[in-house]
């Protein structure tokens, strides 16, 4: 071999070129060589292999031995090291030994490269596709022969011998509307070029329902079709979990809807408002989109509830207790209703309070009530305390809870001593049993009310 006339032939080439001695040094390089593995020298031309580049990896240093001392070639699409500071590196090389016009060896040809990243790539894609659950799929319209990678296969529980066909990859779909859906889909591909991107459920090999995502594109020749491929992922576990998201959200947007409970949340960070259809309703306000804004829900409160609620909302955010309050709100027609707000906090990883959720209901009726009880015990008791007839309220066991002055009176005993007393300390012996029972009368239900003239002891 000339290694003169060769090595000016390399120097100049695309690729990583080195040829080497039988001393493992270099005899020549290409300027790519240089670039790609010994940029820090000017010229590498008589220093060994290994010196220059010293991490070469055990693997390739048994190869270039081998080839060199037994004159083997060896050709390696690419293989992973890991280096002791955990560094991976992805290499491609062909080794020839090359003979001197004697026939001896006189040394090494070596085409190296680095295809770290391509092979990352790669080896990131197939792992997304393990995690991601995502098998490939093709479909020769020619022959009518089917691809599946093996994670389809998995997919659909088949075994390693299983040949699939366009007609079989239709029937693992669920009979009905899934099946009747990719049929058509499929078809219109074929015919007009569409492509399909669809949830479905299949029935595997082993029977077992699943739901996937089948996407699938068409290649035209002369307006033909002649192939169909795609993608294949398994969303079984997602697209129930979506599905009962739904069904709870449903129920509970029936349940809200029927008890006409708001749903809200305030976003801190974008200082956003947002309101469901009933939170409107409640406040007697229209609609508008993107338009709910914190100071939409203060100006509805009432002028007198707006500081105190405020200042809740801002104890919330501050975490110091939940939002739980009650308000007067005003209508823009002027009406002046009554709600009741609950409202937690969310925190970000910080621990900072970014959002409050919750909820809102008209109280209005219930205050109403409340509002009249009082009135009407406010009138009971007045009517009590200043009646001219001596009365008393008398608890279930028989105790007396209260009297007012006129009864006090009658029975010649001061307030303190009556409600020391029991219902019996006051009713003569004679009398006792015949009160007892028209007592029971009304406890059963069987009379609302009763009179007695009885005798007392005074």
């Amino acid at each position: 071999m000339q290694t003169l006339s060769i090595t000016s032939l390399i120097k100049d080439s695309p690729s990583a070129v080195a040829i080497l001695d039988t001393q493992m040094r270099f005899v020549g390089n290409s300027k790519v060589w240089t670039n790609n593995f010994c940029p820090d020298y000017e010229s590498i031309t008589g220093k060994n292999y290994f010196d220059v580049i010293p991490r070469t990896p055990e693997g390739l240093k048994s190869t270039l031995t081998k080839c060199l001392n037994k004159g083997e070639k060896s050709l390696n699409d690419g293989e992973k090291f890991i280096y002791p500071n955990g560094e991976i590196q992805w290499l491609k090389w062909k080794v020839n030994a090359w003979t001197d016009d004697n026939n001896e060896i006189g040394g090494l040809i070596v085409l190296l490269e680095d295809v770290t990243a391509a092979r990352r790539r790669e080896e990131l894609y197939a792992k997304s596709e393990r995690v991601a659950r995502i098998g490939g799929w093709e479909v020769d319209m020619n022959t009518n022969n089917v691809y599946w990678t093996d994670l389809t296969r998995d997919i659909h529980e088949v075994s390693e011998d299983f040949q699939p066909n366009l007609e079989s990859n239709l029937e693992f779909y669920k009979k009905g509307e899934h099946r009747e859906r990719i049929t058509n889909l499929v078809t219109n591909a074929i015919t007009d070029g569409t492509p399909w991107d669809t949830e479905l459920i299949l029935i595997t090999a082993k029977g077992n329902e699943l739901w996937v995502r089948a996407k699938g594109e068409v290649e035209f020749i002369n307006g033909k079709c002649i192939r169909l491929y795609g993608t294949f992922q398994d969303i079984d576990e997602k697209k129930k979990t979506e599905l009962d998201f739904i069904r709870v959200s449903n129920r509970l947007a029936l349940a809200t809807q029927g008890a006409n409970v708001g749903i809200w949340e305030y976003d801190l960070i974008s200082d956003s408002l947002v309101w469901d259809d009933i939170m409107y309703n409640l406040f007697g306000i229209e609609k508008i989109a993107n338009q709910t804004t914190y100071d939409t829900w203060l100006n509805s409160v009432h002028p007198d509830d707006m500081k105190r609620s405020n200042q809740e909302v801002e104890a919330a955010i501050s975490g110091i207790k939940d939002f739980d309050s009650q308000f007067r709100i005003i209508w823009p027609n002027g009406e002046i209703r009554y709600i009741r707000g609950i409202g937690v906090t969310k925190k970000n990883a910080q621990g900072k309070v970014v959002k409050l959720v919750g909820t809102n209901y008209d109280i209005t009726e219930l205050k109403n009530t409340q509002m009249m009880l009082q009135k009407s015990e406010e009138s009971f008791h007045g009517a009590f305390e200043n009646s001219d007839t001596g009365m008393a309220i008398v608890a279930l066991d028989g105790s007396i809870e209260k009297v007012n002055q006129c009864l006090c009176i009658s029975l010649g005993y001061n307030e303190e001593e009556l409600l020391a007393m029991n219902f019996k300390d006051v009713t003569h012996p004679e009398d006792y049993d015949s009160d007892l029972y028209l007592v029971n009368q009304i406890l059963k239900g069987k009379k609302s009310s009763y009179k007695l003239e009885k005798k007392i002891f005074s």
